[in-house]
């Protein structure tokens, strides 16, 4: 499969990967519809049990494409409708997700992608890798799946403070704060990702669906109420 969104099936686990590596996978608009395409097609999947995110090339994604945040923070941006509806149902769609998803961070995840991240129930990251949510830097509030996410995983005080200054989050403060489960080895992360999802397989699906189900209502409950600034 080719395009900006790569889907494989490993066994009951899929694996969707960010593919502009060439952008370091930075998030066109092509790239968030491909992406909400392919989670809501695992929706569907009655044989997938697990699925895995990740990034192609060096990085997992370098987050919206700097043209769109900069057209964004002047008002100028065309497509700023369709990038925010496109969002809003992205997080729906995770959060409704009834599978385990495991993000496997390789380098860096930032903005957009930080949000995506967030949204995972199991974080990998590369020894070296960071999270970042850099809007603040652009003049635009913070992502809205960080902003809801992250005070829940660490603290309040500390999401307000990576947010509100935009810095980077290297694995292991992510580790110690929570906002990551494990730390390997750099170029090890999809392996170690999918070693988690392939345990996800082997449960019963019930257990896990009701599980999420209880932690993220909550999530579920905000998403309804999201005004968001689009990435």
């Amino acid at each position: 499969m080719t395009g900006t969104v790569l889907s494989e099936d490993i066994g009951a686990v899929r694996v969707l990967t960010l593919n502009r590596p060439e952008k370091i996978n930075a998030a066109s608009l092509e790239m968030q519809r491909e992406l909400l395409d392919a989670l809501r097609t695992a929706t569907n999947a009655a044989h997938i049990r697990a699925l895995v995110l990740t990034g192609a090339g060096r990085a997992f994604s370098a987050g919206g494409d700097r043209e769109i945040l900069r057209e964004l923070a002047a008002g100028e941006c065309t497509d700023r409708e369709e990038l925010g509806r496109i969002t809003i149902d992205t997080i729906r769609t995770m959060l409704a997700l009834e599978i385990p998803v495991v993000a496997a961070v390789n380098g860096f995840a930032i903005g957009y992608a930080a949000g995506l991240v967030a949204l995972c129930d199991v974080v990998v990251m590369g020894e070296s890798a960071f999270l970042s949510d850099p809007h603040v830097q652009y003049g635009i509030a913070g992502g809205p799946a960080t902003q809801m996410i992250w005070p829940r995983q660490c603290s309040e005080l500390v999401a307000r403070e990576i947010l509100m200054t935009g810095r980077r989050v290297f694995a292991t403060e992510a580790l110690r704060i929570g906002l990551c489960n494990r730390v390997c080895t750099d170029g090890e992360e999809r392996a170690a990702a999918l070693e988690i999802a392939r345990q996800f397989e082997a449960l019963p699906i019930g257990g896990i669906a009701a599980t999420k189900r209880s932690f993220n209502a909550p999530l579920i409950a905000a998403a309804e109420n999201l005004g968001i600034q689009a990435e």
